[in-house]
């Protein structure tokens, strides 16, 4: 994660779009392998949602590290990763008339620019719905989904988390980025928008309802702001119209049918990191929708035979890259797991958590990047093969480990 994390020293040439991007002070890369989809995707941009995770991962990376040079550099981390989000969401920015990239780009790169109208109409809150930028600050000139409205949400209830335990997340920068956060939020809080998938069509997720729900909760009380706290509580309304009535847990989305289940609710969940509350990772909703995912993914992948716990995919019917278990994936279900059992000192929540670290420990290739990905039969590494969400994910788990332990 430490490399990804303002990578000034690496450059990235795109030779079919003719682009070359330098990464800027405080953009946090999704990953910073070269790729082209060639056949590993090209990670090499500033996600605000994947950021926001990474962020959020900051103490763990700390305690990881515990010598005084890594710290000042991840305490110096989150001061620039305050100015740069405050750069690329500055609402008085205006986006490009047309795309600069027209010029440069070969003829077979051309239909993957983003079109002229889309980045003129950037400008206000616009900004906050991109879903991602360049790792310079400039805006993505290339097609993508949109809008996403789930990366403001986890970026302010990460700050606002993080400044109860470093100065750095604290002061008038910072209260600037999370007033705007919260604002957006506030604004777009229930409205369809792409999930965090990035998949079509645009629907009301229930990531992204519990990431908007949390972050205007815990903005209220940070604030003291009346109609974030209102807005909480309507969100928590609609949401619970994604009861599930087949399996107990939360249907993908308000949208889904009845069983349809996806990973990403429990994601959310692990990251509010709830206690109490029908969000609370103890709640019997949440642990349904943890029972039945985790049952499902066990008989779905054929290298889950004779495993003790699973690795974990996304949804039942995901296709990309072949439709894979996902290390951020396995990684949150375990520091759910870790998490349980320090709150109820259940042991059988612990060794689930510990099985689940197992499948990682064997999953895991040789080195210090964590895949996105690992092959439904073979087990071998797929997709980006060095992921800063993994990274992230593992840092979080083994502090839910730890706490677990010292629960005990």
């Amino acid at each position: 994660m430490r490399r990804a994390v303002s990578a000034t020293g690496l450059s990235r040439h795109r030779a079919g779009f003719g682009w070359t991007v330098v990464p800027a002070p405080g953009s946090i890369l999704a990953s910073t392998r070269v790729a082209s989809w060639d056949p590993e995707p090209d990670y090499f941009h500033h996600w605000t949602r994947d950021a926001a995770i990474a962020l959020a991962a900051i103490p763990a990376a700390i305690a990881a590290e515990p010598e005084p040079e890594p710290e000042a550099f991840w305490r110096q981390a989150v001061v620039d990763h305050i100015r740069f989000s405050l750069a690329i969401s500055d609402p008085n920015r205006r986006g490009p008339e047309f795309n600069p990239l027209k010029t440069t780009a070969t003829g077979a790169f051309r239909p993957y620019l983003r079109p002229d109208a889309e980045l003129a109409a950037l400008g206000g809150q616009a900004w906050l719905a991109e879903p991602r930028c360049a790792a310079d600050g400039g805006p993505d000139l290339e097609r993508w989904g949109r809008p996403q409205f789930d990366g403001p949400a986890l970026r302010a209830a990460a700050l606002i988390r993080l400044g109860e335990l470093m100065p750095e997340a604290q002061g008038p920068e910072a209260a600037r980025l999370i007033a705007r956060d919260l604002d957006f939020t506030l604004a777009m809080a229930g409205a369809p928008c792409l999930g965090p998938w990035e998949e079509e069509p645009a629907r009301r997720s229930s990531f992204t309802l519990i990431a908007q729900c949390d972050a205007l909760d815990l903005g209220a009380r940070h604030l003291g702001r009346a109609d974030l706290a209102e807005a909480a509580a309507t969100l928590a309304g609609l949401i619970a119209g994604a009861a599930d009535p087949v399996s107990g847990g939360w249907r993908e989305s308000l949208e889904a049918a009845p069983g349809a289940l996806d990973a990403a609710t429990v994601l959310a969940l692990v990251q509010a990191g709830r206690m109490d509350g029908p969000f609370a990772l103890t709640a019997p909703r949440s642990r349904a929708t943890m029972a039945a995912l985790e049952t499902l993914f066990a008989g779905l992948y054929p290298l889950n035979r004779d495993r003790a716990a699973p690795a974990l995919g996304r949804w039942a019917g995901d296709v990309f890259f072949g439709g894979n278990p996902w290390f951020p994936v396995t990684l949150g279900f375990a520091e759910a797991h870790y998490r349980i059992a320090a709150a109820t000192g259940e042991a059988a929540e612990f060794d689930r958590a510990e099985a689940l670290m197992a499948v990682v420990e064997d999953l895991a290739p040789e080195g210090d990047d964590l895949p996105e990905q690992a092959d439904r039969e073979t087990g071998a590494p797929s997709s980006c093969l060095g992921l800063s969400w993994s990274a992230a994910a593992y840092l979080a788990a083994a502090a839910a480990r730890d706490q677990a332990l010292a629960s005990r």
